[in-house]
């Protein structure tokens, strides 16, 4: 590369991957940004602290037809949770606080029914807390802990998962208060500025109080963000009052977001010790283990461990694989999406789970399973008939249908369908559904007497 191509690269904030020649993660997330309506996006793959991919695709801004780049921020909505969590656990390696403290030891007042509240209940959505909508008439931290105050809890500390409550607006208040300062000025000089992140913070957009204006900090190279509607385009805002930034909210660019993934990777945000805590499941009430963590979500992917989180629900998708140390995160600017693109450039990276030649039961049933085969390129399609349908997966036929297609889309051909369970009356089964050579979903399908599916559920795995 000549040095004038050096410098045109340097101003425009691109990395060397975004000029390379294409790859197959190009050609994928290309692919998936015009199927899905997605007008800019960008990469980071990472492996072993290492950036082995960074790149950008299509337009930030359409009315101004801004490039998106590596440099472009992009909402990452509720992904700000991770940032929350490692500064969670950052005061844990401090001797400030611990995951098991009673979150009564932090506020004044605090209601009798709050007393077996911990803060790692909080922090993995388990602490019993009514989920509820944000309400941009609350001020504040203390506001909106006085109006939680007031809401019974609507389960048992420990009993489930129950993801958008006030659990992190709580642990907003217990950072401030053990760390001494506001919550945006912990993370800078804990995380943003050690890491050189120096492109990621909040807008602070608000409503006046009529209601009629919107007002907002300026946000260096800001991506629009953008939900297609039938056949156009609409901007689209969502606002983070200050009270609830610890859950969502932040502005990122794809080279912060390499630094950061790339940081989780050694100790230099935090020990083994503390990544481990942070990353490890809390057992509720029943024994089963649940599927937050410390502020990130944990399960299995391709057969290895997998810590994640999402946001938008898919303006951030950021999956990690410790024991594989590759990380991949993936921005974009398309609300109307589902979180699957982190995982479509992962599968690239990773070898093939070690499940996938597992050849499954015997099916007393076959004529279901053909069946739902047949029933597949109208799912992907999002045009499946309710013929085929009752119960609640009629009901959300519609809902579904759109699911379907972003999720479906993209995969490579079916391969194959493998039967891993079936109950004694055939109603209710579990498939592995195998695309293309390696890809793989758990789909879990329960049919009415009459053989019309009333349940569906399908997950990566």
């Amino acid at each position: 590369m000549n040095i004038q191509r050096w410098g045109l690269l340097l101003l425009l904030g691109l990395s060397q991957s975004a000029w390379a020649a294409p790859d197959k993660v190009d050609a994928f997330l290309r692919a998936e940004m015009a199927r899905n309506h997605i007008p800019g996006a960008a990469v980071a793959v990472v492996r072993d602290g290492k950036v082995i991919k960074l790149a950008a695709y299509g337009t930030a801004n359409l009315e101004w037809k801004a490039p998106a780049s590596t440099r472009t921020a992009f909402q990452i909505a509720s992904g700000t949770k991770m940032f929350t969590a490692v500064l969670l656990m950052d005061f844990v390696g401090q001797g400030k606080l611990r995951l098991a403290d009673r979150v009564c030891q932090y506020i004044a007042e605090c209601p009798p029914a709050w007393k077996d509240i911990t803060l790692r209940h909080l922090a993995s959505h388990t602490s019993g807390l009514k989920p509820g909508p944000v309400d941009a008439d609350n001020a504040s931290v203390t506001a909106a802990i006085d109006v939680a105050k007031r809401a019974p809890l609507a389960s048992t500390p420990g009993e489930k998962n129950a993801y958008g409550s006030d659990d992190f607006v709580l642990l907003t208040h217990v950072l401030e208060k053990v760390g001494g300062a506001p919550y945006e000025q912990l993370l800078r000089d804990r995380i943003f500025t050690p890491l050189g992140m120096t492109n990621s913070g909040f807008d602070h957009a608000t409503l006046t109080e009529a209601h009629v204006v919107l007002t907002s900090d300026v946000v260096a190279e800001r991506a629009a963000t953008y939900q297609w509607q039938t056949d156009n385009q609409q901007q689209y805002w969502f606002m983070y009052p200050y009270y609830t930034l610890s859950a969502g909210g932040l502005f990122s660019t794809v080279t912060d977001m390499s630094r950061f993934t790339a940081a989780l990777m050694s100790d230099k945000l935090l020990n083994a010790d503390l990544r481990t805590a942070m990353w490890t499941q809390p057992t509720l009430n029943d024994g089963k283990p649940s599927g937050f963590a410390v502020g990130w979500t944990v399960g299995q992917y391709r057969g290895r461990r997998e810590v994640a989180h999402s946001g938008g629900p898919a303006l951030s998708d950021t999956v990690y694989y410790p024991d594989d140390k590759l990380a991949v995160v993936v921005l974009t600017n398309q609300r109307k999406l589902v979180p699957t693109l982190a995982h479509g450039v992962a599968n690239f990276y990773l070898s093939p789970p070690p499940f996938l030649n597992e050849p499954g039961i015997s099916d007393a049933t076959p004529e279901r399973t053909q069946a739902l085969k047949q029933l597949l390129p109208a799912l992907i399609q999002g045009k499946a008939d309710a013929r085929h349908f009752s119960g609640t997966a009629k009901d959300e036929l519609a809902d579904m249908n759109e699911w379907f297609r972003m999720k479906l889309g993209g995969m490579p051909p079916l391969s194959r369908w493998v039967l891993l369970e079936d109950s004694s009356d055939h109603l209710s089964r579990t498939y592995r559904a195998v695309f293309g050579k390696d890809v793989t979903q758990r789909w879990k399908v329960r049919f009415d007497p009459a053989g019309l599916i009333s349940e569906l559920d399908v997950a990566d795995e």
